[in-house]
């Protein structure tokens, strides 16, 4: 029975990624020959309106204007609000990345499957096979590892937007 379920989670597996990179494969041709594709492939950064750039200057010029008095007024030493650096290329590069939680889920699953064969090879009477803790061991921390590589994609989607104005 666990070697059922071990095989056919393999194949289940094997199947999976197939599909998915045929589907990834698909996507790309048909963006890369269509005419809308190329717009598409090169999205222009949005840029910051002028007056949201100039209302904090515009305030404290408008302050200080007002103001007759030599001494230096705690409104005058305020520094205008700084505006946000743009991002770093690695967090464009991790942004464009979309492929590491569909298969941080996928080997996820396959340790949980894994995980599942082992408990039940552990109570039957016969030896479990030398290498297949660590395989188990090794799909756990692969699963671990991607899922924290899925959840650095999606902070730097999320400062990207952010930058850009989006939210």
């Amino acid at each position: 029975m666990a070697y059922l379920l071990v095989m056919g989670s393999v194949l289940l597996s094997i199947g999976v990624c197939a599909g998915w990179a045929l589907w990834s494969v698909g996507r790309w041709c048909v963006a890369r020959l269509s005419p809308q594709g190329s717009s598409r492939r090169t999205p222009t950064p949005r840029k910051r309106t002028a007056s949201r750039q100039q209302k904090p200057a515009a305030k404290t010029a408008s302050r200080t204007a007002s103001k007759t008095t030599t001494k230096p007024s705690a409104a005058s030493k305020a520094k205008a609000p700084r505006q946000p650096t743009p991002p770093w290329a690695l967090t464009r590069v991790l942004a464009r990345r979309r492929s590491a939680l569909p298969l941080g889920l996928l080997v996820a699953l396959l340790f949980g499957g894994a995980r599942l064969a082992e408990v039940g090879m552990r109570a039957r009477p016969h030896d479990v096979p030398v290498g297949y803790h660590h395989l188990v061991a090794v799909l756990g921390w692969t699963a671990l590892g991607l899922l924290a590589l899925a959840l650095l994609c999606g902070f730097a989607n999320w400062r990207l937007r952010r930058y850009e104005g989006d939210g």
